[in-house]
This record gives structure tokens, C-alpha cells and sequence, in this order.
């Protein structure tokens, strides 16, 4: 494949795939995929308290538990 039709392709996947390409340029520094990112907002303390209390109980992960809701709410609309 020629180097033209390489930038032509990697330019389309920059515009239309934002985090795919940036992925495939975190591979190539670092040899690793990472498909997680860090979110910054706030939540209520007795809110954050009461589900940190109820994942620990259950056993379950915080951030799965947020990234699960997130995705059904994504779904629903």
C-alpha cells in the first residue's frame, strides 16, 4: 500500500474515529492499549458515600458500576 493512501486512511480514521486513532498513537509510543479513560466531576458526599458502602458490600467495582450505567442510559435514548 502506498504511503499516500496510508495518510489518506489515517487522516478519514483521525476524523471520523477520534479515540481509535489516538489509541493506535498511544500503541505505537507504548506498545499498550489502553481503552480506559479518566473522568474529573463531582457527586454528592452522602450520595458518593452510600455507593462506595453499597459496591464494597457486593463486591463490586465502583468504576464498572458507573461505566454500566452510563452505557445503559446511552442505550435507552
Amino acid at each position: 500500500m502506498s504511503s499516500s493512501k496510508l495518510q489518506k486512511i489515517a487522516k478519514r480514521i483521525a476524523k471520523e474515529d477520534k479515540v481509535l486513532f489516538d489509541s493506535l498513537i498511544e500503541f505505537e509510543k507504548t506498545r499498550k492499549i489502553k481503552t480506559k479513560t479518566r473522568l474529573n466531576f463531582t457527586i454528592d458526599k452522602s450520595i458518593a458515600l452510600k455507593f462506595r458502602n453499597f459496591c464494597k458490600s457486593k463486591g463490586y467495582n465502583m468504576s464498572a458500576k458507573i461505566e454500566q450505567i452510563m452505557e445503559d442510559m446511552i442505550k435507552k435514548r
